[in-house]
């Protein structure tokens, strides 16, 4: 990995919470790291990194503004931070966080206030309020993600036939529908996801909308966010492109390289209606709205509507920009595949350069994992798979369903393995992922295995 102009070395004993820790002095697959990159939350962090290193790497740039501020004018100086590139590379004599150089840019404007607000917002964000354990496993808390599931594509039809009518909906319903998923993801996120990424009932606005919820949640729950927090996000992966409803019907599932530019600026209005519908309901939350209003805004001001940067963006539309990005990479476009799990990974970071908030998107990376639940993986014995379910210590040994031998042909009766305890493959090999695969690789239809 090719250090940046910002990455610094630095004592374990002396990382402070809000670093971002992006090397190791050892490779990563020697630590219980599934991710690569770590941002310091907690004294527990710190004190997990010392069982495993002496020294570690710290890119200022992804690390949090106040930590960015704090050291820019200390780098040069303190015995304690070594410039990585020792070869011949000088250290930025000021280095300034993207989010700080937004704000200063806008410090005149009326809504330096909010912009304030937005960054302590997502300082809060980063430091997790409440851990979340599974109290029950994927399989058990399966029939009660199934129901929420079920309820929530019929409260959303409910809602859709109201749009039509031009009659308002009850939002009330639907934060009652978001409750119960809810808690099915607080007991284990992992039967929602699956059922969110297999589940389909054939028409593309109700399907996202089930999905950008689920995922919502179980970001926040992978941040520590507080329940009521979490029905926010919820309610507004629900509703965030509630404003679809009013686009010509033949636009509705049209999106990226299939819209022509008269299409993409008509389709850009979706967040207009949006706003317009989820506004007219009395008891919206205000986070909600900007949910609906801010995820295709962007952290350099290339997004819309309104082109805001960085910290003029709430935090929950910064978690649900990510969102529908990541969906709109897996799951592609029409006669299209979408990407493989680690490479839509991969383009959200590079994204992250200018347009997503490069914290939330390691912090979501974290929470799906390499291999997300009711993602498709190659094994190392060549058969295919599902991923079923996470082990948090160990992620990259998760519990799949195998469905495909090596020449890629259906099993006539799929098996299931927990791969922490699979043992060896018919070759007398530990059984291990070696690829994961783009949904319908192989003209598999995953969901038919498992619903």
């Amino acid at each position: 990995m090719t250090a940046s102009d910002t990455t610094i070395e630095v004592i374990v004993n002396n990382l402070q919470i809000g670093m971002y820790v992006s090397e190791l002095d050892r490779p990563w697959l020697e630590t219980p790291y599934a991710i690569q990159g770590i941002l310091i939350k907690s004294q527990q962090d710190i004190d997990v990194l010392k069982r495993y290193c002496s020294h570690v790497y710290v890119d200022i740039d992804r690390s949090e503004p106040f930590i960015a501020q704090q050291h820019a004018s200390q780098i040069s100086s303190q015995d304690t931070y070594v410039d990585k590139r020792k070869s011949g590379g000088s250290v930025a004599q000021k280095i300034e966080p993207h989010a700080t150089s937004n704000v200063s840019q806008i410090s005149n404007q009326r809504h330096n206030s909010e912009d304030s607000r937005n960054s302590e917002a997502l300082n809060t964000l980063l430091h997790r309020v409440k851990t979340y354990t599974d109290i029950c496993s994927a399989e058990q808390e399966m029939p009660a993600a199934t129901k929420a599931i079920n309820v929530a594509f019929s409260m959303f039809s409910d809602i859709n036939l109201n749009i039509e009518r031009n009659a308002k909906f009850d939002i009330r319903a639907a934060n009652e529908v978001v409750d119960t998923l809810c808690e099915s993801i607080i007991r284990n996120p992992d039967a929602a996801l699956l059922l969110a990424q297999l589940k389909s009932t054939g028409r593309e606005l109700y399907d996202n909308a089930i999905k950008t919820s689920v995922h919502l949640l179980a970001f926040g729950r992978h941040l520590g966010l507080p329940r009521k927090d979490l029905s926010i996000l919820g309610l507004g992966g629900l509703l965030m492109d509630i404003g679809k409803q009013r686009l010509p019907k033949e636009l509705q599932g049209k999106r990226g390289l299939l819209l022509n530019p008269t299409e993409r600026k008509l389709i850009k209005q979706h967040v207009a209606y949006g706003e317009e519908i989820i506004i007219q309901l009395s008891d919206a939350p205000e986070e909600v709205v900007k949910i609906a209003v801010q995820h295709h805004e962007r952290e350099n001001g290339s997004g819309y509507p309104h082109g805001l940067h960085a910290n003029q963006i709430h935090p929950y539309g910064r978690m649900a920009a990510i969102v529908d990005c990541y969906e709109e990479l897996i799951w592609g476009q029409s006669g299209i595949l979408g990407l493989r799990p680690f490479h839509a990974l991969k383009e959200l970071k590079e994204n992250a350069q200018a347009g997503l908030s490069y914290v939330l998107v390691e912090q979501f990376a974290q929470c799906i994992g390499m291999f997300p639940v009711g993602s498709l993986v190659e094994l190392n014995s060549g058969e295919v798979a599902i991923v079923l379910s996470h082990n948090r210590t160990q992620r990259f040994l998760p519990r799949i369903m195998i469905i495909c031998d090596a020449q890629k042909k259906p099993y006539d009766t799929p098996k299931t393995l927990d791969l922490r305890l699979a043992g060896s493959n018919p070759a007398g090999v530990a059984y291990s992922i070696v690829n994961d695969l783009p949904q319908g690789a192989y003209g598999i239809d995953a969901k038919k295995y498992y619903l």
